[in-house]
């Protein structure tokens, strides 16, 4: 029978395969033999490099042998104990070895496992961990002090750190009960999944972590590696990432307290980090749209619902950290971008410059006010930095250039700001804004120490008044161009104290306007006005003017206001009084009307009650003189004017004031015919 070359290299094939398997299973059974015929035995020896190279020691009801892919042991029940005090209790453990030990090499452990498992830890009022200390203990015992001996720099090289220790790590279920005292808390942390990784040809740890802390879920990559054995920063290369959802403020007390002014329990951490190290002296940080929401003041409701990127840079040379593709929006309130950098050199720098779409000043504020004040001495991981006094060292220069700013309601287009800090003294270098068709320019200074005083000089121009008063207040009352030279100094530590403290001076001119409503102070001699001028002077809806000038000092809740002079179209007022905190107006002008009459009719008006409410009035006191004059002049006039007289009730006299028209009206025309050659009918021909 003829057999092709093609079925006998078939029938070859298939017999070295079938040989391979027999001898594979044959090695395999003879490798395993050990392992099989005395598991105890190679348990033992297991347990045993464990404890030498760890510490741990095991404590289990069952243990059984396994083969498979890796030769080792799986107990079940077993409480894992360092010094004899209790780690962790895990349901089951599983050891892996490599197949070498079976070939006469020495035992290596390969990889442990440990699933579904609790570990009991808690911190005392006095802020120490029972366990830690207990497990720090013996180390502290055998250790060995010589003050004498030169303390000798030893390299850290990453065969001698992890040559011995197994390849990998896996814990799968792990629950952590933390019961924290300090901050009468219990929290939960629990680990779904988490493994370390060796690789001892690479030089490389690989870290991942997938769990959550009570409720809040977070996940954590992280490649480290080494160029060279040598383990320093230098030699040092990290990509990893760090992944929050909703991750709340509450479970990063212990750094947060720090913070006396912030209440960030509820706050919430949402969004994706990357870090990395690629050379050799710079380490990195993105927060790519992290979204921070709910924060808030102690004692105050809860705020904020921000989205914030930026690339954060430590160069380990320079010691320099910088911030660069800053960008922050809470939607309504912040728009902003920027860059920055803060050194920590024989001369400190801050550098930060920002610009933005849009900037609410109080939402601002409220975020800024949660970091002042830090105090370090409260938290146990920052009580210990050194005190390098770098505050009493650095410089601090900030720059912004920002669009579409609301300052409390005064709405600008931009805003121009340059800070300056050293040694408690903060320069404001310029202030400057552009608002309301006109522009303000500032400069001043604030003093930090004992005594914390603020002071601001500057001038405006060209403000549109019926603008900023109706963003200010809902309404314009008061309409023109204004211009104001003005001087600003406050002190005090909180913002109660500086508000309290305020003290202003400014001198102010308004140009081509009107006075509207309330503040309409001609509004009562209207009737007056047109008896007098020879010309439709109608007051009752606005009041137009060439020019207001005023000084105005602010203090103590009061603005106090002297030198008032008004300009209009053959009118000329002058006045003074105040308006507190709580709208209380009291004022007073003196009005002269036009022509021959105004020099000798003074019109008194009275301004008195409720700002904004009240409305002003001619001084009854003098209507009753007039009246009296009247008398002398035109003969009786009744008594029309008579219950006026001592009256302060100004709907009384606007009502009276026309008619009182007719009485004035007699008595001016007396008083003209003095120096007239004119007879009131020629008058009446000439009207």
């Amino acid at each position: 029978m003829y057999i092709s070359f093609r079925e006998r290299i078939k029938g070859y094939v298939g017999t070295i395969f079938l040989a391979s398997i027999v001898i594979f299973s044959i090695s395999l059974f003879m490798i395993l033999y050990p392992l099989m015929a005395d598991p105890d035995y190679y348990k033992n020896i297991i347990l045993t490099e464990v404890n030498s190279k760890s510490g741990l020691s095991f404590d289990y009801k069952e243990s059984t042998p396994t083969f498979f892919p890796f030769p080792g042991i799986e107990l079940s029940q077993v409480t894992v104990s360092k010094n004899q005090d209790q780690l962790i209790r895990v349901q089951k453990v599983k050891i892996e070895i490599y197949h070498g030990v079976f070939i006469g090499k020495a035992l290596q452990i390969r990889r442990i496992y440990l699933n579904t498992g609790k570990i009991e830890l808690k911190r005392e009022k006095n802020e120490s961990f029972p366990l830690f200390a207990k497990l720090t203990e013996k180390k502290k015992e055998n250790s060995v002090s010589n003050v004498s001996e030169t303390p000798v720099e030893e390299k850290l090289l990453f065969s001698d750190i992890f040559g011995g220790l197994p390849k990998g790590l896996e814990l799968k279920n792990i629950m952590i009960e933390f019961d924290d005292e300090l901050y009468s808390r219990k929290i939960k942390f629990y680990i779904w999944e988490s493994s370390v990784e060796i690789d001892k040809d690479l030089r490389s740890l690989d870290f991942s972590l997938y769990g959550k802390v009570n409720e809040d879920t977070f996940q954590i990559y992280t490649n480290a590696s080494f160029l060279y054995d040598e383990m320093n920063f230098a030699n040092l290369r990290v990509e990893g990432s760090a992944h929050f959802d909703e991750f709340r403020g509450s479970n990063l007390q212990d750094i947060l307290v720090i913070f006396p002014n912030a209440d960030c329990k509820n706050g919430k951490l949402t969004g994706v980090m990357p870090f990395y190290k690629r050379t050799n002296e710079v380490i990195a940080s993105r927060a790519d749209n992290v979204n921070i929401k709910d924060l808030a003041m102690k004692g105050k409701h809860t705020f904020g619902d921000a989205y914030i990127s930026v690339l954060i840079e430590y160069n380990f040379k320079e010691k320099k950290i910088s911030f660069s593709d800053i960008s922050a929006e809470w939607k309504g309130k912040i728009k902003i971008f920027g860059s920055g950098y803060i050194t920590f050199g024989e001369i400190p720098q801050i550098y930060f410059e920002g610009r933005s779409d849009y900037l609410e000043v109080n939402a601002t504020l409220d975020i800024i006010k949660l970091w002042l004040d830090a105090d370090l001495e409260k938290s146990i991981l920052t009580r210990d930095m050194p005190d390098t006094g770098y505050v009493d060292r650095m410089h601090v220069n900030l720059d912004f250039n920002l669009r579409r700013v609301d300052i409390r309601g005064i709405f600008a287009d931009e805003m121009s700001l340059a800070l300056g800090y050293h040694k408690s003294l903060m320069k404001i270098k310029r202030l400057n804004l552009a608002l309301y068709k006109g522009k303000l320019s500032s400069t001043g200074n604030v003093i930090f120490g004992t005594e914390r005083k603020l002071t601001i000089m500057g001038k405006a121009e060209n403000i549109a008044l019926g603008e900023i008063l109706f963003h200010q207040f809902g309404n314009s009352p008061i309409t023109g161009t204004l211009e104001t030279n003005f001087e600003l100094n406050t002190e005090g530590f909180t913002e109660y104290e500086l508000t309290d403290n305020l003290n202003i001076n400014a001198a102010f001119k308004s140009k081509e306007g009107e006075l509207l409503s309330y503040t309409n102070i001609l509004k009562p001699i209207s009737s007056i006005g047109n008896l007098i001028s020879l010309k439709k002077l109608d007051f009752t809806r606005a009041t137009p003017y060439k020019e207001i000038e005023v000084d105005m000092n602010y203090g103590s809740g009061k603005f106090q206001f002297s030198n008032f002079v008004l300009k209009a179209d053959g009118i000329a007022g002058s006045g003074s009084g105040s308006i507190t905190i709580d709208k209380k107006i009291d004022m007073g002008f003196t009005v002269a009307l036009p022509g021959l009459a105004g020099k000798v009719l003074k019109l008194p008006i009275i301004y008195k009650g409720t700002y904004g409410t009240s409305t002003p009035y001619i001084d009854p006191v003098w209507l009753g003189s007039v009246y009296a004059g009247t008398i002398l002049l035109a003969g009786p006039a009744g008594a029309t004017v008579g219950g006026i007289a001592g009256s302060a009730m100004s709907d009384y006299v606007n009502r009276a004031v026309d008619n009182v028209t007719d009485t004035i009206g007699s008595g001016i025309k007396s008083f003209r015919n003095l120096f007239s050659n004119e007879d009131d009918t020629k008058n009446k021909t000439g009207k």
